[in-house]
């Protein structure tokens, strides 16, 4: 399928007779709604992974699944699809738990790297909720992940960098951090 992202590339390298690998991607910002709460995109293609609350009829988290998770495939065709289950079990699932035993608040750690902890909780009006990280040394509300992939393989990518993209609760002040994960 020939989408629109694929036709500005087209264009792009016949005006400046470009190749193809030299041609930025341009990714695009997934619709925002009163569940989202942020995404991941990777280097290899321009689809998302929405990470959005799931909550119950009195606006909390579902204490079983605080988080639906699933693709914005950009790249295709820009229908959703749920995450397979490898995906959900090895690379961009969540795990969870309840954050010290309060209610509606939780810990997250992707299953794929437990070494970055987040947090789902009530923002400060209480009326909404936000997933915040530590970004460059300061808890922020966390709204993007990019990860740039250098090769590997499928069950061992070599990522050169992980980018948090958030926002400073106080100063709505846009944050950022480039850091390479640890295995």
């Amino acid at each position: 399928m020939f989408t629109i992202s694929k036709y500005l590339s087209f264009i792009l390298i016949m005006m400046l007779g470009a190749s193809e690998s030299s041609v930025v991607k341009v990714f695009p910002v997934p619709p925002v709604n009163d569940n989202s709460l942020f995404y991941v995109q990777r280097s290899k293609n321009t689809n998302a992974i929405i990470y959005e609350l799931n909550k119950l009829s009195d606006g909390t988290p579902d204490p079983n699944n605080p988080i639906s998770i699933y693709w914005i495939r950009y790249a295709e065709d820009s229908t959703t699809e749920a995450l397979s289950y490898i995906q959900s079990k090895y690379a961009y699932g969540l795990n969870f738990r309840p954050y010290n035993g309060q209610k509606n608040a939780y810990v997250l750690q992707f299953v794929s790297y437990s070494k970055k902890t987040m947090y789902l909780l009530p923002t400060a009006n209480g009326k909404k909720y936000a997933v915040f990280t530590n970004i460059n040394g300061k808890l922020s509300e966390l709204k993007r992940i990019f990860i740039m992939l250098n090769g590997g393989t499928f069950w061992f990518p070599t990522i050169e960098y992980v980018e948090l993209t958030g926002k400073d609760p106080g100063t709505q002040a846009v944050v950022s951090e480039r850091f390479i994960p640890k295995r």
